[in-house]
């Protein structure tokens, strides 16, 4: 009798799930100042666009655009609104902007 228990503990043993390992918790950020404008929210699409004679993303016309009239001396959250008010008036797609780390964008000049 002993060994049929010992032998249905096995069995039933083999029928529990295995205890899954924890993963550890991974934090992903980048020691260099790393910061991405995107052409839209990611439920959006990015349009393509005809300007001046020339096919171009509506985005990277925006994007020149802006720092064509308004130089260097913005900040990264300046810049993106001057981005955004480009894009406003012709299309619905609203321009993001992200970091690998936490960075102050409205005082970090571009």
């Amino acid at each position: 009798l002993g060994a049929a228990m010992h032998a249905g503990s096995a069995v039933f043993a083999l029928l529990k799930p295995a205890k899954q390992a924890e993963r550890p918790v991974v934090i992903r950020k980048s020691l260099a100042d790393v910061i991405q404008f995107s052409g839209c929210k990611d439920e959006q699409t990015s349009a393509d666009a005809h300007i001046g004679g020339e096919h171009t993303g509506a985005m990277s016309w925006a994007l020149i655009t802006s720092y064509k009239n308004h130089g260097p001396d913005q900040t990264y959250t300046q810049f993106l609104g001057n981005i955004r008010e480009a894009l406003q008036s012709k299309y619905t797609q609203v321009p993001q902007m992200s970091t690998g780390h936490k960075m102050h964008m409205s005082q970090t000049k571009f």
